[in-house]
């Protein structure tokens, strides 16, 4: 006889159910957690429990003292949970643009000992620029895994998330984000793309991404005009 399921994986597979359906539309609010208890008659924490694994596995994000809302699936890949810049991108997602300025061929000891590849390997460089509704907020330096063909990211040069395309085009999942965080006083070239003056206090934030097995995928630093884009971490 088939165990039956907690009450929290049944709220979980119902609300799902009927997020894939289109009974809850992306964007939507779901309803109160006080709502839900009465909907599944069911106590306070089975609800949270199903809330809090529908936000882990992507199908809502929450807003503190606003609710739960249904998650676009485009940006909700797991990388993207991982980040301080979650809820912009979740909100923000349909303003987003991006430009790739240019694809090099260069050394850096540092990274190369990251990827475990002698000093001396060239590695791609990418640099771009993401926008929101035309206004650039953040400049970045890619330097993705050695062994994923520069030709990826000459012939998808407008990429926004970096994980959708290469899981599009490469069939590789960033399962892993780390993430470090430091102040920066905005020199001539940063300014430049970002188009804030020299001297102004933004964020410099190195993120490592990594597979699946936990091998880096891409290495990169990016320069936040934290005036627009905002950073912000939630604990449960």
């Amino acid at each position: 006889m088939r165990a039956k399921k907690a009450l929290h994986q049944q709220i979980y597979d119902d609300l799902v159910s009927k997020i894939l359906s289109g009974t809850y539309k992306v964007g939507e609010q779901l309803p109160s957690e006080s709502e839900l208890d009465k909907l599944y008659n069911a106590s306070r924490s089975p609800v949270r429990q199903a809330l809090a694994k529908l936000e882990s596995d992507g199908y809502i994000y929450r807003f503190q003292g606003k609710g739960s809302f249904v998650a676009s699936r485009t940006v909700s890949e797991a990388w993207t949970r991982m980040t301080g810049f979650k809820l912009n991108y979740l909100e923000q997602e349909g303003h987003l643009s991006a430009k790739v300025l240019s694809i090099d061929q260069v050394t850096n000891a540092e990274i190369a000992q990251l990827y475990h590849v002698e000093a001396s390997r060239l590695l791609t460089q990418v640099s771009r620029v993401i926008y929101i509704d035309q206004k650039p907020i953040i400049y970045i330096h890619h330097y993705p895994d050695p062994n994923i063909p520069i030709k990826v990211f000459e012939e998808n040069d407008d990429f926004v998330v970096l994980g959708e395309m290469l899981k599009e085009k490469m069939d590789i999942e960033i399962k892993e984000v780390e993430e470090e965080v430091e102040p920066f006083i905005t020199d001539e070239e940063v300014g430049k793309h970002l188009d804030i003056k020299i001297g102004e206090p933004i964020l410099k934030i190195t993120r490592i991404s990594s597979d699946t097995d936990s091998n880096p995928i891409d290495i990169n630093t990016h320069y936040v005009n934290t005036n627009i884009w905002k950073y912000k971490v939630n604990f449960r």
